[in-house]
């Protein structure tokens, strides 16, 4: 499986390239705090390009991280993806003992600071569900984030997902998990 270029109305998410280490270095410093070698952020570039290739000749999903472009300049805004994500279902439902996990397919987005509150991460973000549900015939994906990241949690509610809490608290990325079925498996 390999996923093409999507395009929405203003961004288009297309495979990193070698050209993007520039922009690699800056999203990993500006939205991870990463203050990274290049040699680092090109190591990661170079896995991240190599696992396109890899998961698709094993017909797996296409699971890795995309560029976020503006479709008219081409400006870097940002990065989603397809990730697997291990959630403690029986803690999020009410078992705060239940702390076993499964593999659920996840989303991902970042976008620069300079860039927020324009609404490409749900805009980035509702491409790949659909593409998710459609061509992947996902049952179901989530989204994990920080209980303090708000803006994450808004675009999760915007995209229709439930919003669960991890008493737990832990991981620190699992604190508030997102959920959405794929509204062919109702």
């Amino acid at each position: 499986m390999k996923l093409k270029t999507l395009e929405t109305e203003r961004l288009r998410i297309r495979q990193f390239d070698h050209g993007d280490l520039d922009d690699c270095l800056q999203f990993r410093s500006e939205v991870f705090g990463i203050d990274s070698a290049p040699a680092d952020a090109q190591s990661w570039l170079n896995w991240t390009i190599d696992s396109y290739r890899e998961l698709a000749g094993l017909g797996q999903p296409p699971y890795a991280d995309y560029a976020l472009e503006l479709r008219g300049d081409g400006s870097f805004v940002g990065s989603v993806g397809i990730v697997p994500t291990v959630v403690p279902w029986g803690a999020l439902i009410g078992d705060p003992a239940d702390t076993l996990l499964t593999p659920e397919i996840g989303l991902f987005w970042g976008v620069l600071p300079s860039w927020r509150r324009r609404g490409y991460a749900g805009e980035a973000a509702g491409a790949l569900l659909d593409y998710l549900f459609a061509e992947l015939r996902a049952r179901q994906v989530v989204a994990t984030t920080e209980q303090n990241n708000i803006a994450s949690q808004r675009t999760m509610e915007k995209l229709g997902m439930e919003l669960l809490t991890n008493p737990s608290g832990q991981p620190r990325w699992c604190q508030v998990v997102g959920l959405i079925v794929n509204p062919r498996a109702s």
